[in-house]
């Protein structure tokens, strides 16, 4: 019976050691301080985009109530500036077609590019 233990431990040595070759050596962990810099970085950078994301709601809640009071203004007439406003409203209808298609365009542009940077980024 000591035997087959003897044969058996061979066996299991022989196995751990050629599995010991085909793992791979451990990397170099990074320092403590560093983690703890880039989890203080990281903290900093969520709390800033929260902080930041009610000014952005508050920034287009306003642009929103801007646009919408000064087309009622416009629309109703009761603006001694309507006229002007009007008017310089269908001189700019003729080049309008113009500005949209700008618009367009650079907008394709835009996304073009930040998909270019995205792609090289990934590789």
């Amino acid at each position: 019976m000591k035997e087959i233990d003897d044969v058996q431990e061979q066996k299991i040595s022989e196995w751990m050691q050629t599995m010991a070759e085909q793992t791979a050596p451990p990397r170099d962990l990074p320092t403590p301080g560093l983690l703890l810099f880039k989890a203080r970085l990281i903290e900093k950078r969520i709390a800033a985009a929260r902080a930041i994301r009610s000014l952005v709601w508050m920034r287009t809640a306003a642009l929103a109530v801007f646009f919408l009071a000064s087309l009622w203004l416009v629309s109703s007439g009761r603006s001694p500036l309507a006229p002007l406003f009007r008017d310089t409203l269908s001189s700019l209808m003729s080049v309008a077609v113009l500005f949209i298609f700008g618009a367009i365009a650079a907008t394709a542009i835009c996304l073009g590019f930040a998909l270019i940077l995205r792609r090289t980024n990934d590789r």
